[in-house]
C-alpha cells in the first residue's frame, strides 16, 4: 500500500504582525493615554484591540518590551506565539513625525487556544538516515494537523500543518535528542480554528546511520526505568534545588524545565539525584521533569520522563530609592518646569499633579528627571508629586511617593483698550441716547451714570455700543462713564481708564402737543432657542413710534438692550449667556416734535415681566 505523505521543513517561527488597515481617521487633538486596551484569543491568533487616538498616524505594538511592528488601525493580530505562555503587551500612538504621543497600560496575557477536538493518539516516530516519519490516528472532525518539534535549546515549535495523518520531517542535527507531537485542528472560518490536545510527545536521538522500523528507538529491555519522587525545595528568587529517587544501572539524568507553561528544555545533564537550578526568573511559574539515560553503543538511551513538579520562584525584593530635591521653575501662565534628584535603582518616574487642591492625576511617565508641564491654567494653585519605580518581571515596583511641592501659575496678562469717544445721538428733556467707539477685543462695556456732581452709579453692562437713558429731569446736567471689559477664564478685566461724557437735557416746554402716552404692550411672549438664544414677540401698537426692550440678568438691574420699530426681536449670544436666569419686559414709546430739531418722548407702561433660563 502506498501512503501519500507531506514533507514539512523545520523553520524558525517569529511573532508576526497582521496589519489591519483602517481608512477612518478623525481630526481631533491627541491625548496622553490609550484606553480600552485588551487581548483575546481569536482562533489561532491573539487579537489586540484598543480605542483609537484621533490625529495619530499609526500605532506601535510592543511584546515583552520590544517593538514588533506598526499598524494604522486600532487592532492587530499576532501569530507564532507559544501556547500557555504569558506575554507583556502594550501599544503606543505616534504622529506624522513617528514621535510617540500616547501609550496604553501594559497588560499580561496568557495564550490558551480553545480546545474542542479530541487528542491525537497512537503517534509513531521512525527515522531513516536523518529523515523522521510521523504517523498517527485520525481525529473526528479534524481537517488538518499541526506538527510540533521540541528543538534542543529552542523549545517546542509549531513547524507547520498537514491535511493527512502522516508527515516526513528533515533538517535535524545528528546526535541531538528531539521531541515530536501532533495536534488536531478544525478550520471554522478565516478567523477561527478549533483545536485538540497535543499528543503525548515521542523523543528520539537523531542518528543519520539508523534505519528504524519502529517508533521506539530504545531497546525496551535495556532502557532505564522512569524517574520518580521528583521534588523541589530551597526555592529563592533565582534558584531552586531539585531531587529525585536515584535509579540503579543508569549513567545519568537530563533535567527538563518549563517556564510559565511553555515548552520543556533540557537545562542540565548530570549524575546523582540532586541539582541546583540557577538563573531563574523571579516571580515565575516553573515545571521540572527528570529523565534517566544510559550510554549504549555510544548513544544515549532514555527512559520515560518523570511526572512534572510545579514550583514558583519568589518575588524579587527590590528597593527603589525615594525622591528629594523637587524644584519647580520657569513658571508662566500655562507652563512650568519640574526637576528632582535621582532615585537609587530607578528605571523611571511618574509625575502626578493636583489643581486647586483637587485629586492627583498621573500626567507623566518618564525616565528623565526634568519635565515640562504644559496646558496649565493661569492664576491657579498646583501641587506636584514624584514617585520612582523599577520594572521587575514586567511589573512596576515603586518607591515611596515624594512630598507635595506647591507652586502658582502667573495671572494671564490681559490688556483692554479704552473707549475713545462717546456720542450723544439724541437728547430731549427727559431722555438721552448715547453711543461710543468700539474697543478691539472687548467682550462688552460697563455703564456708569451720575446726576450733576453726584457720585456715579452702575447702570449695567452691554455688548452693544449704545444705551438709552430715560426718565431724566429737564434742564439738568448728567455725566456718563463707559469702560470696556474682557472676560478670560471666567475673570473680568477692564480698561485702564474709563471715558467720561457730560450732557444737559433740554428745558421743559409748555408748547401744546399731543403728549398722550402709547398703550401698554400686550400678548408679550418669549421662546428659548439653541441654548442661549430667545425670540420675543408682542402685539403692535399703531400709535407707537417704537419699542424699548429691557432685560435683567440673575436678578440684577434692568438694562436696555434694544430700541426698535418692529414688534419682534431675536436675542442671541451677544446678549445672553449659557445657564443663566433672565427677566425681560417691553414698553412702547411715542416721539413728539416740539420745535425744529427738538423732540419729546413719551413712554407707555411696561408689559408683563417674563422670566426664562438659557440652557
Amino acid at each position: 500500500m502506498r501512503y501519500k505523505k507531506q514533507i514539512v521543513s523545520i523553520m524558525t517561527l517569529t511573532i508576526l504582525l497582521i496589519l489591519m488597515m483602517s481608512s477612518a481617521i478623525q481630526a481631533v487633538s491627541l491625548v496622553n493615554s490609550i484606553s480600552n486596551f485588551s487581548a483575546a484569543m481569536n482562533g489561532s491568533q491573539m487579537k489586540l484591540t484598543w480605542s483609537s487616538v484621533s490625529n495619530s498616524a499609526g500605532y506601535n505594538v510592543y511584546v515583552n518590551g520590544t517593538k514588533i511592528g506598526s499598524v494604522n488601525s486600532s487592532e492587530a493580530s499576532l501569530i507564532g506565539f507559544s501556547e500557555n505562555a504569558t506575554y507583556r503587551l502594550r501599544v503606543t500612538a505616534y504622529d506624522s513625525n513617528r514621535i510617540e504621543t500616547a501609550t496604553s497600560e501594559e497588560i499580561r496575557f496568557t495564550t490558551t487556544p480553545q480546545k474542542t477536538l479530541g487528542q491525537v493518539q497512537n503517534l509513531k516516530v521512525t527515522q531513516v538516515n536523518g529523515y523522521v516519519t510521523l504517523n498517527w490516528s485520525g481525529v473526528s472532525n479534524a481537517n488538518k494537523y499541526q506538527v510540533f518539534v521540541d528543538v534542543p535549546g529552542f523549545g517546542n515549535m509549531n513547524i507547520g500543518e498537514v491535511t493527512t495523518t502522516s508527515a516526513i520531517l528533515k533538517g535535524f542535527t545528528h546526535g541531538l535528542r528531539y521531541g515530536f507531537s501532533v495536534r488536531a485542528c478544525q478550520s471554522v472560518n478565516s478567523d477561527n480554528t478549533n483545536y485538540g490536545e497535543r499528543s503525548v510527545a515521542q523523543y528520539i536521538v537523531i542518528d543519520y546511520n539508523k534505519d528504524d522500523t519502529s517508533n521506539n528507538n530504545n531497546n525496551t529491555q535495556t532502557k532505564p526505568d522512569k524517574v520518580s519522587n521528583v521534588s523541589v525545595y530551597d526555592v529563592t528568587e533565582t534558584t531552586a534545588t531539585v531531587t529525585w529517587k536515584e535509579l540503579n544501572n543508569v549513567d545519568g539524568y537530563d533535567v527538563l524545565l518549563s517556564k510559565n507553561y511553555g515548552s520543556y528544555q533540557t537545562v542540565i545533564s548530570k549524575n546523582g539525584n540532586r541539582t541546583v537550578l540557577s538563573n531563574l526568573t523571579p516571580d515565575s511559574s516553573y515545571r521540572v521533569k527528570v529523565v534517566a539515560y544510559k550510554w549504549i553503543d555510544n548513544k544515549k538511551v532514555y527512559g520515560d520522563e518523570s511526572s512534572y513538579y510545579s514550583f514558583t520562584t519568589k518575588e524579587e525584593k527590590v528597593t527603589v530609592g525615594n525622591i528629594s530635591g523637587i524644584d519647580v521653575y520657569d513658571i508662566s501662565e500655562n507652563k512650568a518646569t519640574v526637576s528632582w534628584s535621582k532615585a537609587n535603582n530607578a528605571d523611571g518616574y511618574e509625575v502626578s499633579l493636583s489643581k486647586n487642591s483637587g485629586r492627583y492625576e498621573t500626567i507623566k511617565d518618564t525616565s528623565n528627571r526634568v519635565v515640562t508641564l504644559g496646558n496649565l491654567d493661569s492664576d491657579s494653585t498646583y501641587r506636584v508629586k514624584i514617585v520612582a519605580y523599577k520594572w521587575v518581571n514586567g511589573r512596576k515596583q515603586y518607591g515611596n511617593e515624594s512630598s507635595a511641592y506647591r507652586f502658582y501659575t502667573k495671572a494671564e496678562k490681559v490688556t483692554v483698550g479704552n473707549v475713545r469717544t462717546i456720542y450723544v445721538d439724541e437728547l430731549t428733556k427727559n431722555k438721552a441716547e448715547i453711543s461710543w467707539s468700539s474697543v478691539s477685543g472687548a467682550t462688552g462695556y460697563n455703564i456708569y451714570f451720575a446726576k450733576g456732581n453726584g457720585s456715579y452709579q452702575y447702570k449695567g453692562s452691554t455688548t452693544r455700543r449704545s444705551y438709552v437713558f430715560a426718565n431724566l429731569s429737564a434742564n439738568t446736567t448728567y455725566k456718563v462713564k463707559i469702560e470696556a471689559y474682557k472676560k478670560v477664564n471666567g475673570k473680568e478685566y477692564t480698561s485702564e481708564t474709563a471715558k467720561v461724557k457730560s450732557f444737559k437735557t433740554s428745558k421743559a416746554t409748555t408748547t401744546t402737543t399731543n403728549t398722550s402716552k402709547p398703550a401698554t404692550v400686550t400678548n408679550f411672549n418669549v421662546s428659548v432657542r439653541n441654548r442661549n438664544q430667545a425670540y420675543l414677540t408682542w402685539n403692535s401698537i399703531g400709535s407707537a413710534t417704537g419699542y424699548e426692550v429691557e432685560i435683567s440678568e440673575n436678578g440684577g438691574v434692568y438694562r436696555c438692550v434694544a430700541i426698535l420699530q418692529t414688534n419682534s426681536l431675536d436675542l442671541d449670544g451677544k446678549v445672553l449667556g449659557y445657564s443663566k436666569n433672565y427677566k425681560v419686559r417691553v414698553r412702547a414709546y411715542k416721539t413728539h416734535v416740539i420745535s425744529p430739531g427738538k423732540y419729546d418722548t413719551v413712554y407707555g407702561n411696561y408689559s408683563r415681566v417674563i422670566s426664562f433660563r438659557t440652557n
